[in-house]
């Protein structure tokens, strides 16, 4: 009776960690006229009002990323390309959300959309 008690706890208490441990992942890829973006380009997130970065990485060979972000709701993505960070809004989710991008460049100067 004692083990099943015991084995009741674990589960429930291995539940609750699940549920606050869970993040939004945001993933995609980058273009540049139609080809992906180099690798070793630094994409970011961060949360608005907040200083701190949620998460960052840099794209691979494919100009794909992969961020995770603990929190819901509308957060910043920032590439940062030839040296100019670039802003894009985006929103979080408890499930994976995919945000395919496209760098332009008009007038010599460089924007950030989602494709």
């Amino acid at each position: 009776m004692r083990s099943i008690v015991l084995i009741m706890m674990c589960a429930a208490t291995a539940c609750g960690l699940a549920t606050a441990a869970s993040a939004g992942k945001i993933f995609g890829d980058i273009n540049l006229g139609g080809k992906p973006l180099a690798a070793g380009v630094k994409v970011r997130v961060t949360r608005p009002g907040v200083s701190a970065i949620a998460d960052s990485t840099v794209t691979d060979k494919f100009g794909s990323y992969k961020l995770l972000v603990k929190e819901e709701g509308k957060s910043v993505l920032t590439i940062v390309y030839e040296g100019k960070p670039l802003d894009l809004s985006v929103f979080s989710n408890k499930e994976a959300t995919r945000y395919d991008l496209v760098v332009e460049k008009k007038d010599g100067k460089l924007s950030l959309r989602r494709k």
